[in-house]
C-alpha cells in the first residue's frame, strides 16, 4: 500500500512511519526544508521524503505518489510565535491543497483515495488551532460528499496523546519533565478538567486499525480515538509526582483556566473495538515508559 504522510517529522507522524516501514507499506514523507529528521534517522533510503512548503510542489508530489491513503498529521498549535495567518496557513489550507491534490490524481485503484485526517476533540471556541482544525474537517467531509468516486474522509479524533519524544510545549511533557528534575514548584490550574490520555503506541495502533478497515467506513465519516476513560488533570499530575518520586510542589488553583476550557473530553471507543482494537498500555505503564525513555 502506497501512504502519503504529511507532518512526517512530528510525535504521531514520524510513530506512524516507524510502525508503517515494518509492515512494508510504501511511505512518501512530506516534511519542512528545515526540518531535522531524528524521529526518522532509523527509515531505509526506500521511504520517500518530499521536502517542501510550496503548495505547488506539494500537489505535484502527491500526485506523482498517486497514493492508496493519505494521512494527515501535519498541524500548527500556535505556541510557538505563530500568527493567526500560520496557523490557519497549516491547519485549513495545506489539508485542502491535499484533497485537491487527490481529486487530481490518476488514482490506479477503483476505490477512492482514503484521507485519514488527525483531527482534534476540542471546540472551535477553545483556541485558534481548534477552530482551524474543526473548519478543516468541515472542509474535508463536504469535499468528500462532493466526489465519493474519488475520495473517502476519516476524521479521527484523538484524545490527549502522550509518550516518549513528545514535544515539550504539551502539557504531559511538561509536568513530566519538572517532576523528572525535581522542579521546586510546578503552577497548575485547580486540575478539575477530565481527559483521556492515550499512549502514542495505542494511537498508532488505532491508526492502523483504521487503515486496514478503511473500506468500511463512510464516504464522510469520523472516529475517535482514545483509552476510553478519563481521569482528572489533578489526578494525572499527581501519579506522574508519584511515579517520578519527585519532590515538586504542585499548586493547584494558582493558574486561571484558559477561556472556554473544555471540562470534560473522553472518546467513545466502541467503533475502534467493534473492529477489535483495544488500548494496551495503561497510564502507570505509559508514564514510566516515557519517563524511563527521557533519561
Amino acid at each position: 500500500m502506497r501512504i502519503f504522510l504529511t507532518g512526517a517529522s512530528g510525535f504521531l507522524g514520524s510513530a506512524l512511519a516507524r510502525y508503517w516501514v515494518t509492515q512494508g507499506q510504501d511511505l512518501w514523507l512530506l516534511v519542512r526544508p528545515s526540518t531535522q529528521l531524528g524521529r526518522l534517522s532509523s527509515l531505509p533510503e526506500s521511504v520517500h521524503i518530499v521536502r517542501t512548503t510550496a503548495i505547488e510542489e506539494i500537489a505535484a508530489a502527491v500526485r506523482d505518489a498517486a497514493p492508496d491513503v493519505i494521512v494527515h498529521t501535519a498541524c500548527s498549535y500556535g505556541r510557538k510565535g505563530e500568527t493567526a495567518l500560520d496557523v490557519m496557513d497549516t491547519n485549513l489550507r495545506l489539508g485542502t491543497v491535499l484533497l485537491q491534490a487527490a481529486l487530481d490524481t490518476n488514482h490506479q485503484d477503483v476505490s477512492p483515495i482514503t484521507f485519514l485526517n488527525a483531527g482534534t476533540v476540542l471546540g472551535p471556541d477553545v483556541s485558534l488551532y481548534a477552530l482551524s482544525k474543526t473548519q478543516f474537517s468541515a472542509w474535508g467531509s463536504a469535499i468528500a460528499e462532493r466526489n465519493p468516486d474519488k475520495l473517502r474522509f476519516i476524521d479521527i479524533g484523538i484524545q490527549q496523546m502522550y509518550g516518549p519524544g513528545d514535544d515539550r510545549s504539551k502539557f504531559t511533557t511538561h509536568v513530566i519533565e519538572a517532576c523528572r528534575y525535581n522542579e521546586p514548584r510546578l503552577a497548575l490550574t485547580a486540575g478539575e478538567q477530565l481527559r483521556d490520555f492515550i499512549h502514542i503506541d495505542d494511537v498508532v495502533r488505532a491508526f492502523n486499525c483504521i487503515l486496514k478497515r478503511r473500506s468500511e467506513f463512510g464516504i464522510s465519516d469520523a472516529i475517535e480515538v482514545g483509552s476510553g476513560n478519563a481521569v482528572t488533570m489533578r489526578s494525572f499530575v499527581e501519579l506522574v509526582k508519584k511515579v517520578t518520586g519527585a519532590t515538586t510542589m504542585l499548586d493547584f488553583g494558582v493558574v486561571p483556566y484558559r477561556a472556554n476550557e473544555a471540562m470534560l473530553c473522553v472518546a467513545n471507543t466502541k467503533r475502534l473495538h467493534d473492529f477489535g482494537w483495544r488500548p494496551s498500555v495503561s497510564l502507570v505503564e505509559g508514564l514510566k515508559d516515557t519517563i524511563d525513555a527521557t533519561h
